[in-house]
């Protein structure tokens, strides 16, 4: 049985980068895969070009990095740097939960020092229990069987982030490298080595499994907790 896996990022680059080995790992297998970037990252944009060139820049540019995976990518109209946790987007983000029956959905962890990641966690969250919530009726949609949320692993989310769950990816890994070149900031930002950290990050995940690359993903601690039944 195949699996659906949506990861939800507040800007375009952010699931590429944190989930996208994983993602062209499962891709791989026979899974559905959607990226659903909340804003553009315009406000990234290189010197000599506008926010608004950059923006298509990177709508296409994470278009590419989905067809080269075997997924799909949507990115939404808000704004970079003014992403904020409401109903309406929550209700957005579910209904495609819903549309495309998600069975994973992984995403921000909810500590970060990028304001847009923190409201970006909580959407994510609040847009899995309406999906997931079978009394709550949205426009005949059947709810999502969303099975696991993870949290990824991302250099912004650091703060009390611990890693649990760990995945060789080192099969897709070549894939990934490939595909992410594609996104502007991957080689070319002049704040972050972003493909640099990543490529680094596999490399030492990794290690602690005895694999060329992996990838770690983290959960809620209520979520560890192993539920045994007494006879």
């Amino acid at each position: 049985m195949s699996n659906t896996i949506v990861a939800i990022g507040a800007h375009t680059g952010d699931v590429q980068l944190t989930c996208g080995m994983l993602l062209a790992k499962q891709a791989m297998r026979g899974d559905k895969i959607i990226t659903i970037d909340l804003t553009a990252g315009e406000r990234g944009a290189p010197q000599g070009m506008t926010t608004d060139e950059f923006r298509e820049k990177n709508i296409a540019s994470a278009e590419k990095f989905a067809k080269m995976i075997g997924g799909e990518s949507i990115v939404f109209d808000e704004k970079d740097g003014e992403l904020y946790a409401n109903k309406e987007i929550e209700l957005k983000v579910a209904t495609i939960l819903r549309q495309k029956q998600a069975t994973h959905v992984l995403y921000h962890w909810k500590n970060s020092l990028h304001k847009d990641h923190r409201h970006a966690s909580v959407i994510a969250d609040n847009a899995v229990f309406f999906a997931s919530l079978r009394t709550f009726h949205m426009d005949d949609l059947n709810p999502a069987p969303i099975r696991r949320t993870l949290y990824a692993e991302n250099w912004e989310d650091a703060e009390d982030f611990k890693p649990y769950f760990y995945f060789d990816v080192s099969e897709a890994f070549p894939l990934w490298k490939e595909a992410i070149k594609n996104l502007w900031l991957a080689e070319h930002s002049k704040d972050f080595p972003y493909l640099r950290f990543y490529e680094a990050l596999a490399i030492s995940r990794g290690a602690r499994i005895k694999a060329d690359y992996a990838t770690a993903f983290g959960i809620d601690e209520y979520a560890k907790i192993n539920k045994i039944d007494y006879l």
